[in-house]
């Protein structure tokens, strides 16, 4: 991980950072405390909802495979259903509940008209395996503050994803 970067910048939409889950309100007790790695997607004072097209709308604006950084993300083809350990854009829970996941996957995304809204200088991160990923879909945003660095090595598993900063 780069700790560095963001001492200078702030991160940008796409990028995949390391923070901290120490006091985010709605996270399980249990996953207090640690450490984890997802992509940035949505940033202070903006709003987003996730499209029955597995796609996320911020501020009016679709996301897709054009969007720097998730190129891969939205890479799926949409006439297939969404898949563990597969890009698949990311999923409210009424598409959740579609395919069969009971479970409550995205419950801040019930349905494709739910809109929520990122207060200043906290951001939202969404996990590109979105059928198994605990993310802001489940727990919602965190400050800024909780961000310790920037994703930069990938060493296990070895995948296409290894190697140096190498995933759009």
């Amino acid at each position: 991980m780069d700790r560095v970067s963001y001492n200078f910048r702030h991160p940008t939409r796409g990028e995949i950072i390391v923070f901290e889950t120490k006091g985010i309100e709605r996270m399980d007790i249990r996953q207090q405390g640690e450490f984890y790695i997802k992509r940035l997607v949505v940033l202070g004072d903006e709003k987003v909802r996730i499209g029955n097209d597995r796609h996320l709308v911020i501020d009016g604006k679709r996301l897709d495979e054009h969007t720097p950084h998730f190129e891969n993300v939205y890479s799926f083809d949409p006439k297939q259903p969404p898949q563990e350990s597969r890009y698949s854009g990311h999923v409210n829970q009424f598409v959740a509940n579609e395919y069969g996941y009971t479970y409550p996957l995205a419950p801040l995304f019930p349905d494709e008209s739910s809109v929520y809204q990122v207060p200043s200088n906290h951001y939202m991160v969404m996990g590109d395996n979105t059928m198994n990923s605990s993310d802001s879909r489940t727990w919602g945003d965190f400050t800024r503050t909780n961000v310790i660095g920037k994703y930069l090595f990938v060493y296990w598993p070895v995948s296409p994803r290894f190697g140096f900063n190498n995933v759009r």
